[in-house]
């Protein structure tokens, strides 16, 4: 992260239409990257896996 910016991170975001899920995309950013926290929205339920949050589809507005 760029240790310029204090109070400013991006959290990468991907968002699925389904419930049977793999997050291949955001888990290779992550593993590179390592952003600290990634979100994907998705027909599942709350979901925390400690590298990512899973938000279900009817939640975003929580974010």
């Amino acid at each position: 992260m760029n240790s310029n910016k204090r109070g400013e991170e991006i959290v990468p975001l991907e968002v699925k239409a389904e419930v049977s899920l793999k997050s291949k995309s955001l888990k290779a950013f992550c593993n590179k990257f390592d952003p600290g926290l990634a979100i994907r929205i998705s027909g599942d339920d709350f979901i925390d896996q400690g590298w990512m949050i899973n938000v279900p589809l009817w939640a975003i507005s929580a974010i």
